[in-house]
């Protein structure tokens, strides 16, 4: 087996395309027009206790998905093959409760819904900012006390295959990032900062704040405070070189705000520096910057569903200015209970005419290989690598 150490970071525990070729029976199918499903991402809320500036989700309308709707939307997609889950949000998933009652579904909360994907043998990722912790007594599941989020339980967190942390809180008022005790026998445990200059903006509805001189300039253009990311940027590289020391993660992913298109390449050049000063063989710099696809194929290996209760063809489509940052109708593939009938379907391009529709893409890369596949290209060999279902 690759030893983890010598492959490339960016290709272990971001998705680059190249754990396409892990799944031939769903990229034949691609090209046969009978596409398989992998992995889907799950936005459980809205919710969010943070208002992080470089948010692409920062215009919530406060939905939620119901236990009824998670159920249904993995049942079908179960027999077609899906392998992985990935619970994340336009807000804080493990916030997740449902109360609805509704379809004769107990009340849920993130906890339920992670029973509920682990018995039916998919594996799971979660991306959250966390949340304040408590400490756990010990039982049957674990034989001492153990810190963990509030809403999270320590024998949910062992039923992860990954959790990756926004490091987000350190631009919040309580200046560091929770992280619970995580059982690195069960569960990677990676970080994730997003290099952005902050605009306070009171009057901006959702946040209060942007991260761009267009957003500013659409709430009055004034802002009552500006901290940019190049003078936070020596304090930030000492705290994530603590956080590193003390948590001792499989990764770290540096990052720049994809809002922020014409500094994403400075910024890529400033965050290797930084990585650089940490520790290059665990921190690492994911560039990516927009472009559009000719045609959109990734959602059919990994389809988003949205607290909303539609399917989009990737979490990416808010990127584009026209989306308003919001997962915006004209992006929408399905609804929830309509899954199982796309993938039923003759396989189209999710998008018809990407080239205009999704300049902000970030997983064009992903989609030209597809693209390659579909017309006629060999699949090519794969490669072993840590959690080669998260496509």
């Amino acid at each position: 087996m690759t030893d983890i150490k010598t492959a490339p970071l960016a290709d272990t525990f971001t998705s680059r395309g190249n754990k396409f070729w892990n799944h031939p029976e769903a990229v034949e199918g691609l090209r046969n027009g009978r596409p398989k499903p992998v992995v889907s991402h799950i936005m459980l809320t809205d919710l969010c206790q943070h208002t992080c500036a470089f948010c692409s989700v920062a215009t919530r309308e406060g939905n939620t998905l119901t236990a009824e709707t998670i159920i249904g939307y993995i049942e079908q997609l179960i027999p077609l093959g899906l392998k992985a889950v990935i619970l994340s949000g336009g807000g804080n998933p493990i916030l997740y409760k449902d109360k609805t009652n509704r379809g004769g579904f107990k009340s849920w909360d993130f906890n339920d819904v992670v029973d509920y994907l682990h018995m039916q043998g998919l594996e799971i990722g979660v991306i959250t900012n966390g949340m304040p912790m408590v400490e756990y007594p010990a039982d049957g599941n674990f034989a001492r006390a153990r810190q963990s989020w509030k809403t999270v339980k320590p024998a949910t967190l062992d039923k992860l295959t990954w959790v990756r942390i926004s490091m987000s809180g350190l631009d919040h008022k309580e200046g560091c990032v929770y992280v619970p005790e995580v059982d690195s026998s069960k569960t990677t445990l990676g970080f994730s900062y997003v290099a952005h200059d902050i605009y306070e903006v009171p009057e901006e509805p959702n946040h209060g704040k942007v991260s761009t001189p267009e957003d500013l300039a659409m709430h009055g253009g004034n802002a009552v405070r500006i901290r940019t990311f190049d003078e936070r940027r020596g304090p930030l590289t000492e705290e994530i070189r603590e956080i590193v020391e003390r948590y001792d993660p499989t990764y770290v992913r540096l990052l720049p705000n994809c809002l922020e298109v014409e500094k994403i390449k400075g910024r890529c050049q400033q965050l290797q520096e930084m990585a650089d000063a940490i520790d290059p063989s665990i921190v690492f710099v994911q560039y990516k910057p927009p472009a559009a696809p000719k045609n959109c194929w990734l959602g059919y290996l990994h389809p988003v569903l949205n607290s909303d209760g539609y399917v989009y063809p990737c979490d990416s489509c808010v990127l584009n200015k026209t989306a308003h940052h919001k997962f915006a109708v004209p992006w929408r593939v399905c609804r929830w209970d309509e899954i199982g009938e796309l993938y039923s379907n003759p396989a189209r391009s999710l998008i018809k005419n990407p080239s205009k529709q999704c300049p902000g893409c970030v997983f064009t890369r992903s989609n030209e290989l597809l693209q390659q596949i579909v017309d006629g290209a060999p699949i090519p060999q794969p490669t072993e690598m840590m959690h080669p279902n998260f496509v």
